[in-house]
């Protein structure tokens, strides 16, 4: 059996019409752009399939490879020491090839948003943050902001994430990020959204914290924790207080909602695994 794992990513295009999150994602694979992620690794949308945008799914692959800087300085391992002018012109690496690639599935759901990358494949990974760094980076470009405006693109968040920061025994202070645009997450009796509230504003997010009373510790009552669940797919909750060790703080950052599973390869392909995690 073979393991098969993967994360969340939550995105929000303001305004969005009907259609504009297909557009998106074959905006950001036109840009053919390789994009750093960590250190010398980078990564670019390697192909999308439109087969199934009847149905609101884009699917496909992201290449991660390392990116070399022939400009740098070589090491000459056999002499120990930096490599000579003419060693380094024997090198010929044709300039759209990158070396140690890993490919990794994702799948976009347009119908809520969500793009589902695989983060573990042939011994390779992929973490949900780097995914996430790669997409709103390839969001930045001036080419796609011009077209739709500033994308909001966020790890998805676990509910054990949130549990995790409720339960830290002496609560002091709550702070809840809710980026920009957002679903309704207030009571019913509420007419306005979060979105409507913080586009009237001109404002991309909104930050809200609670402090305790003295001596006192905040309450995660229901409301709270509606707001946190929120927070979950559209920012972060942050708490911060005192457990057995002492002062301390916690964060759903830390908590990044995961898939996984395992397959068998005589039965099911890798990508068909992913894509059963993913539910889709």
């Amino acid at each position: 059996m073979i393991k098969v794992s993967g994360g969340v990513l939550n995105v929000r295009l303001h305004p969005h019409p009907s259609g504009v999150y297909g557009r998106f994602i074959e905006s950001l694979y036109r840009l053919r752009k390789p994009v750093k992620v960590r250190g010398d690794r980078h990564a670019m949308i390697s192909l999308l399939n439109r087969s199934e945008e009847d149905d609101g799914i884009y699917t496909g692959f992201i290449t991660t490879f390392i990116k070399i800087d022939t400009d740098e300085p070589w090491f000459d391992a056999g002499e120990l020491k930096e490599a000579s002018d003419n060693k380094v012109s024997e090198i010929s690496i044709p300039e759209d090839l990158y070396p140690n690639s890993a490919v990794f599935s994702f799948l976009f759901d347009t119908n809520n948003h969500r793009i589902y990358v695989q983060t573990y494949s042939g011994g390779k990974t992929l973490t949900i943050n780097s995914a996430g760094t790669f997409f709103s980076r390839l969001a930045d470009d001036l080419g796609i902001t011009a077209e739709f405006g500033d994308p909001k693109i966020t790890v998805v968040q676990s509910k054990v994430g949130l549990e995790s920061v409720f339960s830290l025994p002496v609560i002091k202070r709550v702070i809840i990020t809710i980026q920009a645009p957002n679903a309704d997450i207030f009571e019913d009796d509420f007419d306005e959204k979060v979105e409507e509230y913080l586009g009237n504003l001109n404002s991309k997010k909104m930050t809200v914290v609670f402090e305790a009373e003295s001596g006192k510790s905040i309450n995660p009552n229901q409301q709270l924790r509606r707001l946190g669940e929120s927070a979950l797919d559209h920012g972060s909750v942050k708490t911060e207080g005192r457990d057995l060790r002492g002062a301390t703080q916690r964060s759903t950052e830390d908590f990044p909602k995961l898939l996984h599973d395992k397959f068998d390869p005589d039965r099911e392909t890798e990508h068909q695994a992913f894509r059963r995690i993913t539910g889709k």
